[in-house]
């Protein structure tokens, strides 16, 4: 799962729906990809970060990371 991103959205009061919109993809495939099932895109991943003016590696997490090793 992507904790972070997960965190960041909810500070910025955006739903998954506002996501999927920006990425011009569905809901359920930006639902997939937050949840780790499916893999975000680099392109995808760049329009995150600049949508939040942030880095990526303060939004996204390497694939095998959890909850617990963060301390989130």
């Amino acid at each position: 799962m992507q904790w972070l991103l997960i965190k960041v959205r909810k500070e910025h009061n955006e739903t998954q729906k506002d996501l999927a919109e920006l990425l011009n993809i569905s809901e359920s495939a930006y639902g997939q990809k937050e949840r780790g099932t499916k893999v975000f895109t680099g392109d995808e991943m760049f329009i995150i970060a600049d949508h939040y003016k942030m880095g990526l590696s303060e939004i996204f997490l390497p694939t095998k990371s959890t909850k617990r090793l963060l301390n989130i």
